[in-house]
């Protein structure tokens, strides 16, 4: 596997892949709420598109952020210590740093952010540092188990209250308030001011992401920790060693997703039309194949790149994984400007969405190509550094 990228020998094409497809899969999910058509009725092509979605996309990429936050958490610190620096501190002042970033890009322009969930929850990983790779594999697991027993509870307890009805699908009066929020927003972003927007945003859309805060916890932490586990075994330097082993993975996490992304298909079978993310009710099925189906995702591209067509063929997405801070950023500004900006929040359907999403992604990857082959970093990236050393940093290439 080679291990050499546009900036320098330390990288790892693998990684670096996965992480731009990563960043495309997120925006793909992004993009219904950058647009509003999040809070449409989906009939048509949009239902089908929409059931693709929940299959192969929604919670299943930045499940592969996290994994990969944390394997980039092992690699930042070991490096740091090889140079003798004071690691738990200059990982705590990146950190610090990332939650700028986010604060700034929630209070600011979308309420989507992950960047200060990661942050915050990232300060967990100094306790498991020093951990044994086993030690940090079971609590990562652990943590991943006990969040899916939460969302399983929760559509149990869902339909007890007869929030869903006799399929798991949402009852109507459900439905109805979902649709009635979704109005409110949809008018609030098409006719408010800048500032306005702001001044609703906050009791609208930021109280309910501050009080989730706590319930991703185990979700994140524990692909943070898979992530570590994989950084300590030097996982994607020993893939032809433990090609057996991935296979093996590769088939169990795909064998256990069938039958979750068969009910999916099974309850927009169901529905002549369909409300975002409260079609099936029972969130499990979501949450559950975000997991296994990550895990697919990350073992195949790392097996895919042992052979030199599928280097060739997944290349260009590298380029976007190498500045992946800021092609997400990139991502948000686009989102904002293009659909409140010039006023087409919630006249964009789900097709057009993703049209624009492969259009613009198609753009980053010419972007982020042109950009590397001048400067070391992205220009987030280059600000993060400058913050977390607290010291300028060479930005031009040479």
């Amino acid at each position: 596997m080679s291990s050499t990228s546009v900036l320098g020998k330390d990288r790892m094409m693998t990684l670096d892949v996965i992480r731009g497809i990563a960043i495309l899969g997120i925006f793909l999910v992004n993009m219904p709420a950058f647009t509003g058509s999040e809070f449409m009725v989906y009939t048509g092509v949009d239902k089908t598109i929409r059931m693709l979605f929940d299959m192969f996309i929604q919670t299943k990429f930045y499940t592969i952020f996290s994994f990969l936050f944390g394997l980039g958490f092992y690699i930042f610190m070991t490096r740091a210590e090889a140079r003798g620096e004071k690691v738990f501190w200059l990982f705590s002042k990146r950190l610090f740093a990332l939650l700028l970033f986010g604060i700034l890009h929630l209070v600011f322009l979308w309420y989507g952010d992950i960047l200060h969930s990661y942050a915050l929850i990232g300060f967990f990983l100094l306790l498991f540092y020093r951990r044994k790779a086993k030690t940090v594999l079971i609590w990562g697991l652990s943590l991943i188990l006990f969040f899916q027993f939460l969302t399983g509870a929760s559509a149990l307890l869902a339909h007890v209250g007869e929030q869903l009805d006799e399929t798991l699908n949402i009852s109507e009066e459900l439905r109805m308030e979902t649709l009635a929020e979704g109005e409110k927003k949809i008018e609030a972003y098409s006719t408010l001011s800048y500032p306005e927007l702001l001044k609703w945003r906050m009791p609208n859309e930021l109280v309910k992401v501050i009080t989730n805060e706590p319930f991703v916890i185990p979700d994140l932490l524990g692909m943070f920790l898979l992530g570590l586990y994989a950084g300590k075994i030097n996982l994607f330097r020993r893939v032809t060693e433990l090609k057996r082993k991935l296979r093996i993975i590769q088939l169990v996490t795909l064998l256990v997703s069938i039958p979750p992304l068969a009910l999916i298909v099974f309850n927009y079978s169901k529905l002549d039309e369909v409300v975002f993310m409260t079609s099936l009710g029972n969130y499990f099925y979501l949450h559950f194949t975000g997991f296994t189906l990550s895990i697919f995702y990350i073992v195949s591209i790392a097996l895919m790149l042992e052979k030199q067509l599928w280097k060739r063929v997944l290349n260009p997405f590298r380029y976007v994984g190498q500045m992946a801070l800021t092609n997400y950023l990139c991502q948000t500004f686009f989102g904002v400007i293009v659909f409140y900006g010039f006023g087409l929040f919630g006249k964009i359907s789900l097709a057009q969405g993703l049209l624009f999403s492969i259009i613009f992604y198609c753009v980053q990857i010419l972007f982020s190509y042109l950009w590397l082959k001048k400067f070391q970093f992205g220009p987030f990236e280059w600000v993060w550094r400058v913050m977390t050393y607290g010291k300028a940093q060479q930005f031009k290439k040479g």
